[in-house]
Formats: structure tokens, C-alpha cells, sequence
């Protein structure tokens, strides 16, 4: 018995020895396309995340009497670097969970000149993303107040060194690069439900 399945393998075997070069580039963009597909409708989860106080308070080191930005987040990446290589990828998980419940379209409405408007094509995705690390780096009670209420987002602001931390405070701990996929991206347009009338 003959079934579409088998007539699918016949072809793709004619097409390997017929085409190589033109059968592997059409099997790699099958791949990368089913790897877009697979992860724009990734279910997001945190994963093992360090505990709320913890990461507060190594936030609170930012120290912002400094002018240069490596120096603000120094003494919180000489903290994080006391800690295991194991809590160092729990403060990332828990950082990009932060980032990942501001990404909404109603905070992007609110970081002012280069905000999200559908008409508008001066949005940038990694301005947003730089928007939402300014307010996680103000502390506990600042993010806590934006999260709930997207108009009093931070204006024109970015603080992108923020997403280094891990990366530098593992480094010096381990003097290795830091690997660590998180279980929720912090990349704009991640939070689906965010941007439940957008996408």
C-alpha cells in the first residue's frame, strides 16, 4: 500500500540526488521556519527564579551618584559574583521575568518620543526593552508601580547595562561566558498577552 507519507520520502530522496545544494538550503529554511514557529508560540514560564528580597537588594546597589554606567552597576556585580553560578542564573531568570511582565503595549504607549503607535514606525523594539531594564534598575517600588499602572512609565529613558549584570558577575566568578536561556524572554513582544491586540 502506497501512502502520501512514502511519496513525500520518494521525492525528498529524488530531490537529495537530483539537487543537493538546492535540497539541503530548502531543508535548513524549513527548519529555521519551523524554529520561528515554535518559538513565537513558546507557552512562557519562569523557571527557578532567586528570591524577591534577594534580588531587590542586589538591585539596590545600583549606584546612581555615579555618571558613567559601569560604574553605577559595579558594586551590584562584585554582590551577584559572591553568590553560586546556580543563583547567578536564578537573579537572570527572576530579571527577565521582571522584564518580561512590563512588555505590554500599554507601557509602550508610555516611554515617550519613540513610543508604540500602530501608525507609527519610530518604535524600536530594543529601545523598549532598554525602557523597561531603567525601570527595573530604580528598585522594588518603582517597578511595582509602573507594572500596575503603564502611565507612569519612565519617559525617554534606557539603562541597557542592566542585561549585563549576569553576564559579568558570572564571568568574574567563574571566568567562563555566561550560557543560560531564560524560561521568559525579556526580547519586546514576547509577553503574548501583553500584546494581545497587536499580534
Amino acid at each position: 500500500m502506497w501512502s502520501k507519507e512514502c511519496a513525500m520520502d520518494v521525492y525528498y530522496k529524488w530531490r537529495e540526488e537530483t539537487d543537493p545544494q538546492g535540497f539541503k538550503l530548502e531543508m535548513q529554511k524549513k527548519i529555521e521556519e519551523a524554529d520561528a514557529y515554535a518559538r513565537r508560540n513558546k507557552i512562557m514560564k519562569p523557571k527557578k527564579m532567586m528570591d524577591d528580597q534577594i534580588f531587590w537588594n542586589i538591585i539596590s546597589l545600583l549606584d546612581w551618584s555615579k555618571e558613567d554606567e559601569e560604574e553605577i552597576v559595579d558594586a551590584a556585580i562584585k554582590e551577584l559574583a559572591t553568590f553560586t553560578a546556580w543563583k547567578i542564573r536564578h537573579f537572570e531568570e527572576t530579571l527577565s521575568y521582571k522584564l518580561f511582565l512590563l512588555d505590554t503595549e500599554e507601557h509602550a504607549r508610555e516611554i515617550g518620543e519613540y513610543c508604540f503607535s500602530p501608525q507609527d514606525q519610530h518604535f524600536s523594539p530594543d529601545f523598549f526593552l532598554y525602557a523597561r531594564c531603567a525601570v527595573v534598575a530604580r528598585g522594588k517600588e518603582v517597578f511595582e508601580d509602573i507594572l500596575s499602572n503603564p502611565l507612569k512609565m519612565l519617559k525617554d529613558t534606557e539603562f541597557e547595562i542592566l542585561l549585563s549584570l549576569s553576564s559579568e558577575a558570572y564571568h568574574l566568578k567563574m571566568g567562563k561566558e555566561f550560557e543560560y536561556e531564560s524560561g521568559c524572554s525579556y526580547e519586546t513582544f514576547s509577553n503574548k498577552e501583553g500584546w494581545s491586540n497587536t499580534l
